[in-house]
């Protein structure tokens, strides 16, 4: 999804992204998954199931839960980064070109943003790579 909304937003907007943001999004939001499911992992396993005596005084997940919750926290943080990037980007953001990802495809062919009718004809394709012949 996240690759998508970084690959399509030039075509759709004519302005591309702040590679900044996007890296703080990258790794705020991979360290925080992390964060968030790793420690959970070991809950599903059989043996490390709680004995008789932790019902009373809880299970002894509560640093993982707490773990967990931080990276939830990261998350966060790395789509607010991600918001934050599209809305500047938008007005702020450098012009993308026709094609800035120097793509094969027919849809990079046209201007960006796409005009309302993308070609007044057909194109005819005689490759797997149109824009590269």
């Amino acid at each position: 999804m996240f690759a998508g909304i970084y690959y399509w937003y030039p075509k759709a907007t004519g302005r591309r992204l702040s590679r900044t943001l996007g890296r703080w999004h990258f790794w705020l939001f991979l360290i925080g998954f992390h964060l968030t499911f790793d420690p959970q992992t070991r809950r599903r396993h059989p043996r490390h199931a709680a004995p008789d005596f932790h019902l009373r005084c809880g299970r002894g997940w509560e640093i993982y839960n707490l773990v967990s919750s931080a990276g939830a926290v990261f998350q966060v943080a790395g789509l607010l980064c991600l918001v934050a990037n599209l809305v500047l980007s938008l007005r702020h953001g450098e012009r993308a070109g026709d094609d800035p990802w120097d793509a094969w495809t027919l849809e990079w062919a046209t201007t960006s943003p796409p005009s309302e009718y993308n070609f007044e004809r057909l194109p005819e394709v005689h490759s797997r790579r149109p824009l590269w012949t």
